[in-house]
C-alpha cells in the first residue's frame, strides 16, 4: 500500500480510540501489516530499495534519489493531511496524528533496516516481508483499488461515530 493509504487507515483506527493515544499507536502500527497482506499497488522507487536483498548503504544523491524522496514526502504529507481532515476533532487531533504516523512507520523502518540490519529491525523486516502480499496489482486498477479501499475505510470509520 502507499503511505497515504496506511495513514488514512491508521487515522481511521485511531479515531475509534480518540482518548487513548497509546492504543491508537499500537493499532495504527498493526494496521500496516494487516493491509499490506492485501494485494495492492506500490509506486516504483528508482533509487531506494526495500524488501529482501536491499542495500541502501551506498545511497547516492542523484536526480532519482531526489525524485524518490519528493514522491515519498508528498505521499506522507497527503496521508497525514487526509487523516487529520477526515478524522480529527479538537480533542483527538494528536491521537489521529499518532495513529497515522505509526501506520506509516513500518515502511520507514524497512529503509532503516537496510542501514542497520540487526536485532529487532531484522526480526520486524522478516515479518514485514513475510506478511506483505506477493501479488501486485498494476495500472489503473492498482491505483483505483487503493483509492476505493481508503474511501471505504474512511466511510466505515465515520459511520461508526
Amino acid at each position: 500500500m502507499i503511505l497515504s493509504t496506511h495513514a488514512i487507515v491508521g487515522g481511521a483506527v485511531a479515531s475509534l480510540l480518540p482518548l487513548n493515544p497509546a492504543a491508537a499507536a499500537i493499532a495504527g502500527f498493526a494496521s500496516h501489516f494487516a493491509i499490506d497482506a492485501i494485494p495492492h499497488w506500490d509506486y516504483p522507487l528508482r533509487s531506494i530499495s526495500l524488501g529482501k536483498g536491499s542495500d541502501n548503504r551506498r545511497l547516492s544523491f542523484s536526480n532519482a534519489t531526489l525524485r524518490d524522496f519528493a514522491v515519498i514526502g508528498i505521499d506522507v504529507s497527503a496521508g497525514f493531511g487526509l487523516a487529520i481532515w477526515l478524522f480529527a476533532t479538537e480533542i483527538s487531533i494528536w491521537t489521529i496524528a499518532i495513529g497515522a504516523f505509526t501506520a506509516m512507520l513500518p515502511d520507514a523502518l524497512q529503509f532503516v533496516h537496510t542501514l542497520y540490519p540487526r536485532g529487532p529491525l531484522h526480526v520486524l523486516q522478516r515479518f514485514h516481508w513475510w506478511i506483505h502480499s506477493k501479488r501486485a496489482l498494476t495500472g489503473i486498477f492498482g491505483v483505483g483499488s487503493q483509492l476505493a479501499f481508503a474511501g471505504v475505510i474512511a466511510v466505515l470509520a465515520r459511520s461508526i461515530h
